[in-house]
């Protein structure tokens, strides 16, 4: 279950439920995000038969089991009466890995939120904790997975930017996302062959470097480019970024600097790719 601000999912939404009971005509899904009308623990859904498949349906069991967990595409919501009208034919697969990949940072964004709550001193439930931190920081970004991310790279900032925490709490969070949170990057590596024979050829090629890693104004460890000396006349680029095709722009706008600059100092150049 992972916290939701509101009871109910809105119409359109893709949601995640647990199959309750199944019937002839209907299957019950219980919605464990939202807490639905008062009198439920869940708020519970329903998807009728005609929206279960596209496909001639001869056994309704055979597209749910109960306690199976599902995605499905909320169609109405009657908030006075708690009902939910739900459909698993209008998700594909696309929707589906996707909103179970978002639903697992949401689930690792309350385990976050849960840790702090249990670091020494902070004495504060998951509530006040998701009023704290929870949902002022998730409402500047579109995902928890690019929410969970940004505390990982500007952590501090962030929270410092929210203006109602103590050093205290700053400090304990941002340990509790540092020990727990790891940001998947890919690197690129290559071996750069950099000459000059000038009398100030050490200045040159050191200018020419120089310049080549500012294609990344503000380096972090998911977004930096680094060089550094393998022995004359050879040097080691290395690229990482959280994305493949980032990675190679930052490769290439760095590469077209040093051969800029190469023919400005009269440089001979080289790059092997690892």
């Amino acid at each position: 279950m992972v916290k939701s601000r509101t009871p109910f999912p809105k119409e359109g939404e893709f949601v995640i439920g647990r199959v309750v009971d199944i019937e002839q005509q209907y299957i019950y899904i219980d919605l464990l995000d939202y807490k639905g009308l008062q009198t439920e623990e869940y708020a519970r859904g329903m998807i009728h038969i005609s929206e279960i498949s596209s496909r001639w349906i001869k056994n309704i069991r055979n597209f749910a089991r109960v306690g199976q967990r599902i995605v499905v595409r909320v169609l109405r919501v009657d908030q006075t009466k708690g009902h939910v009208d739900l459909s698993l034919r209008r998700v594909n697969s696309a929707q589906k890995d996707n909103r179970m990949k978002e639903w697992k940072y949401a689930v690792k964004y309350e385990n976050l939120l849960q840790f702090f709550t249990e670091e020494e001193g902070i004495n504060i439930n998951l509530d006040q904790a998701y009023e704290l931190i929870g949902w002022p920081i998730l409402e500047k970004f579109d995902s928890y997975q690019e929410t969970i991310e940004a505390l990982k790279e500007y952590g501090e900032d962030l929270l410092n930017d929210l203006g109602t925490l103590s050093e205290q709490q700053i400090k304990a969070f941002t340990k509790v996302v540092n020990e727990n949170v790891e940001i998947s990057t890919v690197n690129i590596i290559g071996k750069l062959k950099l000459m000059n024979i000038d009398g100030d050829g050490v200045d040159k090629i050191k200018d020419t470097l120089i310049e080549a890693k500012k294609v990344i104004e503000k380096p972090k460890e998911t977004r930096k480019i680094t060089i550094s000396y393998l022995g004359a006349p050879f040097y080691r680029i290395e690229v990482i970024s959280k994305d493949y095709l980032d990675a190679e722009n930052i490769l290439s706008d760095s590469l077209e600097i040093i051969e800029r600059k190469s023919k400005q100092y009269n440089n001979t150049i080289e790059f092997i790719r690892d």
